[in-house]
């Protein structure tokens, strides 16, 4: 790890109950700095539901959760399902592996991803996603910050207080507030299943694949169902 890399850290341990500015100021430093990228966001989260994003907010790295969530492919699930980074250095050459992402990830502006665990352990907690806006891999001192920050931000998020108590619908104060909120999704997926009769992991694969159809991201469709302007058991006008 470098020199600067452990003076960040350092700082992050320091600065963690600053709330969401300091975090969110901490991120892009770090990344501009240290890593070298363009952007930077974690969540915690690995199922299919998704995750919440609770630190940084740099809006293509944010869209890009929000892409992956949406289709339901791209290098962040992947790192949730096997708990090793994908590293990403150049989008163009991935269409095969992820047919809808990259093209769609490219046209935010990102060409380089890199995704890293968050993780305690073998427990898998979450991920952090870095993205270039020009093609390139991490050098070795590089990706070795990266991996350091990864376990840095897995200890500062774990240190306060989740989940909201008392079912809260968001965050407990001290965190940073999420990006995407999954909780429309999940009352979304209910409310398909219902009107559909079937289970909820069919009613996700309809939700994803009304948002593609569209063009909408997913957490914008939900919001439609659970607002009653739209319903999967009637034709669309």
């Amino acid at each position: 790890m470098s020199d600067r890399m452990a003076m960040v850290l350092a700082q992050l341990n320091r600065g963690s109950a600053d709330g969401a500015d300091g975090l969110a100021h901490l991120a892009s430093a770090t990344v501009a700095v240290i890593v070298g990228a363009d952007g930077i966001c974690a969540g915690l989260g690995t199922g299919a539901a998704g995750k919440v994003l609770v630190w940084g907010g740099e809006p293509v790295s944010t869209g890009l959760e929000d892409l992956q969530f949406t289709l339901g492919e791209g290098p962040s699930r992947e790192v949730a399902a096997a708990g090793i980074p994908v590293l990403a250095s150049d989008l163009a050459g991935d269409l095969v592996r992820w047919p809808a992402f990259a093209p769609a990830a490219m046209d935010l502006g990102a060409r380089a991803v890199f995704v890293f665990p968050l993780r305690i352990g073998v427990i898998a907690v979450g991920t952090m996603l870095v993205h270039r806006t020009v093609p390139g891999p991490l050098t070795p001192g590089q990706l070795t910050d990266a991996l350091a920050l990864a376990d840095a931000v897995t200890l500062a998020l774990l240190d306060r207080q989740w989940p909201p108590p008392d079912g809260a619908d968001q965050p407990c104060p001290g965190w940073a507030q999420p990006v995407t909120y999954r909780a429309e999704v999940h009352q979304a997926t209910g409310m398909i299943s219902v009107q559909l009769g079937v289970s909820l992991a069919e009613a996700l694969v309809r939700l994803r694949a009304h948002a593609w159809a569209a063009d909408r991201l997913l957490a914008d469709v939900a919001a439609d169902v659970v607002a009653r302007r739209l319903r999967f058991d009637e034709p669309e006008r």
